[in-house]
């Protein structure tokens, strides 16, 4: 072959370290290529410590920095999903600053608080909190094994972040940066034409039987101005905006532009190594007055003081500024205005234009730009540490953490949006607000976490087939929080808005104060045998501040193990097929101090009273005690076998795992004869989770390509195994002999259209069934038929009302609503299912559970990337399968109509409508997806019922990702040691039949997620 100087050229091979040589005058190569050790020698960072991958006898997911760099991620939690089995991720917002994932492992395994335990590089800390560019990677201790060594804070998993550190090398200086186009993954789709949004609500009057709201007359002015938008009203503004049609997606989302830049220095010598970073988010976000901007610095520093003692630190510090937007008026009205308001024109906030309007009409932007201030949350966060060693072997590791958060926020009304003009006629409909009227707010909290770490290691090797290791470790925190916040009303004059300068009347002041602590002793033993026997046990005995002295010490203990059958004698014939193959299992108990800080005791709350006729304050016991509260606590089984086939080429790796949690934490309900107390916090319930995870992998080199592709798919039962008891319904005969249904649901299940119930999974949907018929309507004697209703429960036809009629003369009855007409049960309305067979079609007793939740059965992740003569392309695919939503919001997708609420268009375009006067208008849609139109209450077909229950299934593309490193003998030309330059996509795709706004996000309308496509480079200098 043929290649000029300076080229680099790359040999890989599967099973064998990559290579690369940069060409001089060289006119022949002898390369010789080494195996690749790295499937033996890869090290996982484990609770306190590292382990070689292979000697792992626990369920422990690793995701790399090469997992989550060059992505447009605007913190780490969100940047997780698909990567790591059973591992549910969900972004439920896409606010800056507020972006953050909700994760679950392996399930949600109480009814209290499920979120994993996040430890950064040893310490307790908040993940999104970590600046990405900073992470070499993450561990997730998913099993007992792994996770027991943190005893009462591991119940729900823990996910184990350790930064970059020094390299003894030469110093290097590396950049970062990208920039990004952020749009909104998806917009809420509403009626914008004013013209046809009035001829519906009118539509929806009259399927009630009373008058339409708006007037031919003002129909016809919408008509007219829609056929020259660009034309003049007599108001002298265009017509497009004295008469709108306002798309308000389209006024309150945005396309905005997201800037990420990170600069680090990285280096050292044999006696110290060091890496500093800084980096900076500018977030503008996708709604006005809601972007943050954030600034980070980290500095991991260690310095070899002799050959006995390392002194290092870990400091790292933020400060962040936040948009003062009010996003959640904003989301609550977003559905309660219509299409006949212009929200904003030449400095000025409209108002309805249409008569008929009523003055409440939302003007959304007013929640957006209404509030000015101040919202900053900063960050310091330190740690010292050393590491004595004492002999060959044994360390002792101290270790001291501060860290602390502070938000300070200030708030005040801004006049602009109070002022309202009507367009159509140019006159200012609502005033300004008076100063005296207005009200500015100051807020402070803050909170701090002081940390003890000191554990002492041994490991050694003896003989030549014994391996073993042992720590003993001791750790105590303390965690306070507090806050302060103070309001006044009245302000001398727009622009001046102390608290100092505010008026002197209602004026409010509050605060709070809590504190926590723990103290704990830990050890850890793990033996091999020839690498090929492999033992583990750990122990934590934790003591929280959360619980009495008799109830406050809990002892966590793991056993777990390990065989190696590949390295068995009865293997050798298959070593080129199959390689590490690994079985292993473990038990463990862990805990979950999931109390609130003092629910062991009784807590008190003021109270006004008098005394001696006298105003004052006093005390009242607000909830009973229980000093005899205790840990939940979770055992968890678990079985794997992990391993390679065809010489490294495919890994496989399977867990089976039975994690069930006892004694968790709730307030049963007391008697009312106790008083106006608060029940006591009890150990009262238990949940099970049970599941299956798979891995598959396979990398591959086909001519000068290298590919691979590693797919995850987890499988997880859940299961409310103790509660208030076991549900008892049916028919009893009471004492005249009548038999009579009953139900104690009440009493031994908590929640509304989804509950917790014994024997259900958590917040299972509890709902109506939709009557499905066979459309006969009666018997071959000419009485009705109870089967032979509508076929999907919704009364189209007159045949399908006259059933209903008969069915009511014939003694049943419907509900919620039981009489025929109108504004009644009538033409495209539902009726339910009579599942109790009590003859009431609808009532409370032919609810069911549906054995679904918006919880997911399955979690894949599929993760593909290919490597070609200095090009890399990668692919990032997460989804959640399995679960359902409850969908009928207001004004978005529910046929309910009420003036000034929204019309959403998939309802718009497919609902019932039947003129009974015209059996043959054009415009009736008997065969409509969606119920009538109504105007006003609806109890009938606009309530929670199955027929709205959506399957809210997903799966996105996370990311997308193509690059170019531009070879080095470019690069050293100016300077460079490595260049590369990238395009990178984020939520690019989303394959779900969720009509709602996102199935990641939920099933209401809330701050959307960003799709993000971003160009960015990364130098090292």
């Amino acid at each position: 072959m043929s290649a000029d100087k300076g080229t680099t050229l790359v040999f890989s091979f599967i099973g064998y370290v990559r290579q690369e040589i940069v060409l001089g005058d060289q006119t022949a190569l002898n390369i010789t290529m080494a195996p690749d050790a790295q499937s033996l020698s890869e090290v996982v960072v484990v609770g306190y410590g590292t382990q070689k991958k292979v000697n792992l006898t626990g369920s422990v997911a690793t995701v790399t920095a090469k997992n989550i760099e060059a992505r447009p991620v605007t913190n780490v939690s969100s940047s997780l999903a698909g990567l790591a089995p059973g591992v549910f991720v969900r972004q439920g917002s896409g606010k800056p600053g507020s972006d953050g994932a909700t994760i679950r492992i392996r399930g949600t395994g109480t009814l209290n608080n499920s979120d994993a335990l996040v430890i950064i590089d040893g310490v307790q800390g908040s993940m999104d909190a970590v600046n990405p560019n900073d992470i070499e990677s993450i561990s997730i201790l998913k099993d007992a094994a792994s996770a027991s060594i943190y005893g009462s804070l591991a119940a729900n998993g823990v996910i184990l972040i350790t930064t970059k550190k020094g390299s003894p090398k030469k110093t290097t200086v590396t950049y970062t940066g990208l920039i990004s186009s952020a749009r909104p993954s998806n917009l809420p789709d509403f009626v914008s034409d004013y013209v046809r949004y009035m001829r519906l609500f009118n539509e929806s009057n009259r399927n009630v039987g009373v008058a339409e709201t708006y007037s031919a007359n003002t129909i016809s002015l919408w008509e007219a101005a829609q056929k020259d938008p660009n034309g003049i009203a007599a108001s002298g503004f265009p017509n497009y905006v004295a008469y709108p049609n306002t798309d308000w997606a389209k006024w309150v989302f945005r396309n905005e532009v997201v800037q990420n830049h990170n600069i680090s220095v990285n280096g050292g010598s044999d006696k110290a190594l060091y890496n500093v970073s800084l980096g900076y988010l500018d977030n503008r976000g996708v709604m006005q007055n809601t972007g943050i901007r954030r600034y980070q610095l980290r500095a991991n520093i260690e310095s070899k003081i002799n050959k006995f003692l390392t002194l290092g630190t870990q400091t790292f510090a933020s400060t962040q500024s936040a948009g003062k937007a009010n996003t959640d008026n904003a989301f609550t009205y977003l559905w309660q205005t219509n299409p006949g308001i212009y929200p904003y024109y030449q400095g000025k906030y409209g108002f309805p234009a249409a008569v008929e309007e009523p003055t409440t009409v939302n003007n959304i932007l007013g929640y957006l730009d209404g509030t000015g201030g101040l919202d900053r949350t900063s960050r310091f966060n330190t740690t010292l540490y050393g590491v004595l060693t004492l002999a060959k072997g044994l360390t002792l590791e101290p270790k001291v953490n501060y860290q602390t958060r502070f938000n300070e926020s200030n708030s005040f009304a801004l006049p602009g949006p109070g002022e309202r003009w009507d367009f159509s006629t140019n006159t200012q409909k609502v005033q300004l607000t008076p100063t005296d009227q207005l009200r500015t707010s100051y807020g402070f909290n803050r909170d701090y976490l002081l940390t003890l770490d000191n554990v002492l290691r041994y490991n050694t090797t003896f003989g030549r087939d014994h391996d073993f290791g042992a720590l003993v470790g001791y750790n105590q925190f303390y965690f306070r929080y507090y806050d302060f916040s103070a309001s006044k009303l009245g302000l001398i004059d727009y622009s001046t808005t102390t608290l100092g300068s505010a008026g002197e009347t209602s004026n409010t002041a509050g605060g709070q104060e809590y504190d926590r602590a723990m103290r704990s002793v830990f050890g850890r033993v793990n033996y091999a045998f020839q690498s090929k026997y492999l033992v583990e046990a750990n122990l934590r005995y934790d003591g929280s501040s959360r619980f009495a002295s008799e109830s406050r010490w809990g002892v966590f203990p793991s056993f777990s193990a390990g065989w190696r059958i590949s390295e068995e004698a009865f293997m050798r014939n298959l070593a080129d097929k199959v390689q590490n193959l690994k079985l292993r299992a473990s038990w463990g108990m862990l805990g979950n101090n999931a109390s609130g800080d003092y629910d062991y005791q009784a807590t008190y709350s003021k109270v006004p009273y008098s005394f001696n006729n006298i105003a004052v304050t006093g005390l009242v016991q607000a909830k009973y005690a229980n000093p005899l509260l205790r840990w939940e606590s979770t055992a968890v089984t678990d079985i794997g076998l992990e391993g390679a086939l065809f010489k490294n080429r495919m890994n496989v790796e399977i867990d089976l795992y039975h994690k069930l949690t006892d004694g968790i934490l709730t307030t049963p309900p007391i008697y009312l004869t106790s008083g106006t107390k608060a029940a006591p916090t009890q150990n009262t319930a238990a949940v099970l989770n049970k599941g299956i995870e798979l891995t598959l992998g396979w990398r591959e080199k086909i001519g000068q390509v290298d590919f691979s592709v590693s797919g995850n798919v987890a499988y997880n039962i859940n299961r409310v195994t103790n509660y208030r008891g076991t549900l008892a319904e049916g028919y009893t005969t009471d004492a005249s002999g009548n038999k009579v249904y009953s139900s104690n649901i009440g009493q031994v299940s908590s929640g509304g259209d989804t509950r917790i119930l014994q024997g259900h999974m958590i917040n299972e949907y509890y709902l109506l069934d939709v009557y499905r018929g066979n459309g006969t309507y009666s018997n071959s004697d000419g009485t009705v038929n109870i089967n032979g209703g509508p076929k999907d429960g919704m009364i189209r036809t007159p045949e399908d009302l006259a059933w209903v009629r008969a069915m009511l003369a014939a003694g049943y009855k419907f509900q919620p609503v039981g009489t025929v007409g109108k504004g009644q049960l009538y033409y495209g309305d539902l009726i339910y299912a009579d599942l109790n067979g009590d003859g009431t079609y609808g009532n409370n007793f032919d609810k069911r559970f549906t054995n679904v939740s918006s919880t997911p059965r399955y979690i894949v992740g599929l993760n593909l990337s290919a490597n070609w003569k200095g090009f890399d392309f990668s692919m990032l695919w997460a989804g959640a399968l399995g679960m359902q939503y409850l969908y009928n919001q207001a004004g978005v997708n529910n046929t309910r109509t009420t003036l000034t609420n929204s019309i959403g268009t998939r309802i718009a375009d497919d609902h019932y409508y039947y003129n009974e006067g015209n059996p043959t208008d054009p415009a009736n849609n008997v065969n409509a997806s969606f119920p009538r139109l109504k105007n006003g209450t609806d109890n009938q077909t606009n309530i929670s019922s199955s027929f709205w229950l959506y399957d809210a299934s997903y799966i996105k593309l996370k990311n997308i990702q193509v690059g170019y490193t531009i070879p080095s003998g470019l690069t050293n030309r100016i300077g460079m040691s490595r260049a590369r330059v990238f395009f990178s996509g984020e939520n690019v795709l989303t394959i779900t039949r969720f009509p709602g706004l996102d199935p990641e996000v939920g099933s209401g309308l809330g701050y959307p997620t960003m799709k993000q496509y971003a160009a960015g480079i990364n130098v090292t200098f």
